[in-house]
């Protein structure tokens, strides 16, 4: 391969690169947490990377997307958790293996769920 196309193989790799750790961003939220809610139901989210997430309760599965905001999360299931406290927020721990999922309305109270 003569030093041109060297260079011009060499400048596209660099470019592949960078917009795949771009692409990483969102990463660190993707994966399950479980626990046991403050109400005592067995809880398990998946956050999938196409965008999707996945709220067990006690074994019932609802199905809804998540929105990414600068140090936390949306999870939006159409009101099939809680008509009246979606958009669930959640953070990540500074460790990474556990989350707190909140919302804006005060009757939810704050729960915290390890990664698996």
């Amino acid at each position: 391969m003569n030093i041109k196309k060297k260079w011009i193989v060499g400048v596209l790799l660099a470019f592949v690169i960078m917009n795949l750790s771009a692409c990483g961003g969102s990463s660190k939220w993707l994966g399950t947490y479980g626990g046991t809610s403050t109400s005592g139901s067995k809880i398990e989210i998946t956050i999938n990377k196409n965008g999707s997430v996945i709220y067990k309760k006690d074994g019932k599965e609802s199905e809804g997307e998540w929105t990414e905001n600068e140090n936390s999360i949306n999870l939006d299931f159409d009101g099939e958790v809680s008509s009246a406290s979606e958009p669930l927020i959640v953070t990540l721990s500074s460790d990474e293996q556990s989350i707190t999922v909140e919302s804006m309305n005060s009757g939810w109270n704050p729960d915290h769920y390890q990664r698996r």
